[in-house]
């Protein structure tokens, strides 16, 4: 349910692209450090989209360098370290244990399990941090999972429950520009999720999986439907976000939630209507 919060690279200038990087790569070594290289596979885009937000509403110091890395052996990538982009990897880190955990309970996947072994020492020392957080994280992880087991016919139900998660991973301070995270978090994290169910419906419907949006499906302007509850999720991140006195980084950001974050969503329907020509 990750990824999709991501920058559209060709309506941005190399500098602006190198910077979007430059802090990808902090957040990816900030969740490295002490945990060895499986670490980096849970590096989301959408971290880094909070990383950069946060040092942009804030203005932290940034340590910067040039290193190698596992995923880049051969030359030296650029990196930016701030406190939020550390923060960044933190959530990061904590967000994805709990759910490889879960996918570990749930199914009995190897990997799943593997991957939460790998995490499990930085997440658990990042929920003994962050226990707001942390206590966010579980409660609705526990409830989302509940609601997937007993299929419940609620379409707001389990987007509201990732909205609610980010909404607290938004905030690392409370403070006047709370709110406003909060407000960007919860809208964005619907965005995400009905992003998601969009993107894997084709799947679980073959499976059989939980999606709140299967019942949809058949209905008259299913997809007119879908597209307008998107656009007024991400409509509500970005008034939030406009909120904020933003200067740093602003057309980056800008570029990540007018564009950026249909990318995945244009590419599906694209694939589809090749898909449609080809029967």
């Amino acid at each position: 349910m990750f990824g999709y919060v991501n920058i559209n690279s060709d309506t941005l200038t190399e500098s602006e692209i190198a910077r979007f990087r430059e802090v990808y790569c902090g957040v990816c070594r900030s969740l490295r450090l002490g945990e060895g290289h499986m670490c980096h596979l849970a590096l989301s885009y959408d971290f880094a989209f909070l990383a950069l937000l946060l040092n942009a509403l804030y203005e932290p110091e940034e340590t910067r360098g040039e290193k190698r890395c596992a995923p880049h052996p051969k030359k030296k990538q650029p990196y930016a370290v701030s406190k939020y982009v550390e923060y960044a990897a933190d959530m990061n880190a904590a967000l994805y244990y709990l759910s490889a955990l879960d996918g570990w309970l749930d199914d009995k996947n190897y990997l799943k399990l593997a991957f939460s072994q790998a995490l499990k020492k930085r997440a658990l020392l990042v929920m003994e941090k962050y226990p707001r957080q942390a206590e966010a994280i579980q409660r609705e992880m526990k409830l989302l999972l509940e609601i997937e087991k007993t299929r419940v016919n609620d379409l707001d139900a389990a987007a509201s429950c990732f909205g609610r998660l980010l909404a607290e991973v938004f905030v690392l301070d409370k403070d006047e520009w709370s709110r406003y995270l909060r407000q960007m978090g919860f809208s964005l994290g619907r965005f995400i999720y009905f992003l998601d169910a969009w993107d894997d419906s084709g799947k679980d419907e073959k499976t059989g999986s939980y999606n709140p949006l299967l019942p949809l499906k058949n209905l008259e302007n299913y997809e007119e439907n879908v597209h307008r509850i998107l656009t007024l999720e991400i409509a509500e991140c970005a008034m939030a976000f406009e909120k904020l006195p933003i200067v740093q980084d602003a057309n980056i950001l800008r570029n990540i939630l007018y564009s950026g974050v249909w990318a995945k969503y244009y590419k599906g329907k694209e694939e589809e209507s090749k898909g449609k020509e080809t029967k």
